[in-house]
């Protein structure tokens, strides 16, 4: 369910963005939007979800409760969502570019392990095969699009 928070904040900054200034600027518009709110406040929250509610979490991905692995994945999740929100605040191109390299090869990895998980072992629990898995690919493929394209 909080996956939904980073993509619902977007889609609103984007339709506040189009009737406040239109076409000009759009691309590098939502390339900060998405910086802050997919790779950013999305990877946040979600981080503070495995650090904070480890076993559901857990459970939910179908994975035992109780692994270490929670940790760090939460503190991944959590560094990438303050580099997305830096990232989207003004700081470099540079900048930019480490917060979606963080962000795409985190997300489109765990993308991957959701896939090895769902052929190998027929894991189709919600948090493994379910919108979290879509997420995990198209938000990286469009925060990267949108940065080639600015």
């Amino acid at each position: 369910m909080t996956t939904y928070v980073g993509l619902v904040g977007f889609v609103v900054v984007e339709i506040v963005q189009l009737a406040t200034s239109g076409w000009s600027g759009f691309a590098e518009a939502s390339l900060l939007n998405a910086l802050v709110w997919l790779a950013g406040v999305n990877s946040f929250i979600v981080g503070c979800g495995h650090l904070a509610f480890p076993d559901p979490i857990a459970e939910s991905i179908g994975w035992p409760k109780g692994n270490p692995f929670q940790w760090e994945v939460g503190l991944a999740g959590v560094l990438i969502g303050v580099l997305g929100v830096l990232a989207g605040s003004g700081f470099d191109r540079q900048f930019q570019l480490a917060a979606v390299l963080a962000f795409a090869i985190f997300y489109l990895g765990a993308a991957l392990g959701h896939v090895v998980q769902i052929v190998r072992q027929g894991n189709r629990e919600a948090g493994n095969a379910g919108f979290i898995l879509w997420y995990d690919v198209l938000a990286p493929l469009l925060v990267i699009g949108l940065y080639l394209a600015t």
